[in-house]
């Protein structure tokens, strides 16, 4: 990695790690589809209950509960990954790696849409019947809703059951205000039909028609309170690939109410669980992060004295990935799961990951080291999408 080698103060052996490694470090099968994790990661283990989850970060949300209380959660979990068709343990939603010089090409060789990166906080929603709508964040805890409503289309008294959704929560910015909304940007099952083999055009219009409409319809008539749900909720649009410049230089970022830090290329096929290597994320350079576990650690040998550095973890590794500055501030985190950023060639501390309770993989670790020591900047990014439509407009002629 040239100037980020001296980053690494492990010994990593790499015959064991085999690049099998999800974005949290479990195993994965090697009888999965190429560009998936597959359907059969890891041999399903017992789930871990993280007592006092947090729901949004940020903010209070009305009307969310931690379920804790089994086998209800078990049951949740287990529907979630049975609908993804995940045969492990933990969460099952599919996970995008970070777009660097070699996957970029991806977008080039099949369809694509792309949709702008919120900074916002993933979960999974699971509606299964009138005052059974449940999320699942990334660390597998689930969260009950109450007063939150999804009429069936064709018959509005009829509540959604066995449906299934992947999305994340956003803090908008209204007025001065600070509003929640769950933006949906995928969809797994609909009433039990496996809509995610469909393909990803498909799934948009199953959001919009068959989970947005009908709210709309129910809200018109005053049968649905907006007032008394916990969050408000809205599909995610896609557009075509040619679109990323709009995203992110035109007025549109300007105008959404929350912060945009990147954009997302999802490629059109069905939907897959696990590490996706062909779902890519872009962020500029500056943005790109790796989330560690923190061990505040002094070192010093006979006669010298005591130093206290801030080792990083990642995977299951017991030898630290890197190292930081110890501040004061630091020390509050201390095995605790961070995110980092790096500059001036040292990892700096950005926030703690409260949603997480483990690190990234070592391979996620490795690959955000590459996409820093090699950068896809915003211009590369747009030259590369704008030649490959003039090759290709070129070829339709």
């Amino acid at each position: 990695l040239g100037k980020l080698s001296f980053i690494f103060i492990g010994t990593y052996n790499n015959n064991n790690n085999n690049n099998d490694d999800d974005d949290d470090g479990c195993r994965i099968s090697r009888d999965s589809e190429p560009g998936s994790s597959g359907s059969h990661p890891c041999k399903r283990k017992k789930e871990r209950l993280k007592m006092g989850a947090t729901f949004l970060e940020g903010m209070q949300v009305r009307g969310v509960t931690q379920v804790t209380i089994q086998p209800k959660l078990g049951a949740i979990q287990l529907k979630c990954q049975q609908c993804c068709g995940w045969e492990g343990s933990g969460f099952p939603g599919a996970q995008p790696v970070s777009m660097d010089k070699q996957n970029i090409k991806f977008i080039d060789q099949k369809p694509y849409k792309v949709s702008w990166k919120a900074d916002g906080t993933r979960y999974m929603m699971l509606i299964d019947g009138r005052n059974e709508v449940y999320m699942i964040d990334r660390d597998n805890s689930v969260f009950e809703l109450a007063n939150l409503e999804f009429p069936f289309r064709k018959d509005l008294r009829i509540h959604l059951t066995s449906t299934l959704l992947d999305g994340e929560m956003i803090i908008d910015k209204v007025n001065g205000q600070a509003v929640p909304r769950y933006l949906i940007y995928d969809i797994v099952k609909f009433s039990g039909k496996p809509v995610g083999d469909c393909d990803f055009n498909v799934r948009l219009s199953c959001i919009e028609k068959e989970i947005i409409q009908p709210r709309h319809e129910k809200m018109k008539t005053g049968q649905i309170d907006k007032t008394r749900e916990p969050f408000s909720v809205r599909n995610k649009p896609f557009f075509d690939i040619h679109a990323a410049r709009k995203l992110l230089e035109g007025s549109f970022a300007r105008e959404v109410s929350h912060e945009v830090d990147g954009l997302i290329f999802q490629p059109t096929g069905r939907y897959k669980p696990g590490r996706c290597d062909d779902i890519l994320k872009w962020k500029p350079p500056s943005h790109n992060s790796v989330d560690f576990r923190l061990k505040i650690t002094k070192v010093g040998g006979e006669g010298l004295l005591p130093q206290t550095f801030g080792l990083l973890y990642v995977g299951k590794y017991e030898q630290p990935f890197a190292q930081m500055k110890v501040t004061k501030e630091l020390k509050l985190y201390d095995n605790k799961i961070i995110e980092c950023k790096f500059e001036n060639n040292s990892w700096v501390f950005m926030r703690q990951r409260i949603d997480k309770s483990f690190p990234n993989s070592y391979d996620t670790a490795m690959a955000v080291c590459s996409s820093i020591s090699h950068p896809v900047t915003k211009e590369f990014l747009f030259e590369f999408i704008e030649k490959n439509q003039m090759q290709s407009q070129g070829e339709k002629r």
